[in-house]
């Protein structure tokens, strides 16, 4: 598996997310067909993980984890659905 910075691709909509929202970092990954969106802001870090075709994976949840934030899962607050996962951590400060 590897992660792919496609933030540039998304500009316009990550200047508006930032304009609207109390984030202050976005960036945006793919994974393949998943889609990972990480945003900081002032007291949580948050990671959603997408993908429109089939159930996000536990080694997806894993390697995401481990490579974006070096953090395992049991330090997290996850919440699942079929298709997404949201990820909340205390912000690194």
């Amino acid at each position: 598996m590897h992660l792919v910075d496609v933030s540039n691709s998304y500009s316009r909509k990550i200047k508006r997310e930032l304009e609207m929202s109390t984030a202050h970092f976005i960036k945006i990954y793919t994974l393949g067909n998943t889609r990972v969106v990480y945003k900081r802001k002032a007291q949580t870090d948050e990671i959603v993980i997408s993908n429109r075709l089939r159930p996000v994976s536990d080694e997806e949840i894993d390697f995401v984890l481990k490579n974006l934030v070096k953090a395992k899962r049991k330090n997290v607050k996850l919440t699942r659905t079929d298709t997404l996962v949201d990820i909340i951590l205390p912000a690194k400060h």
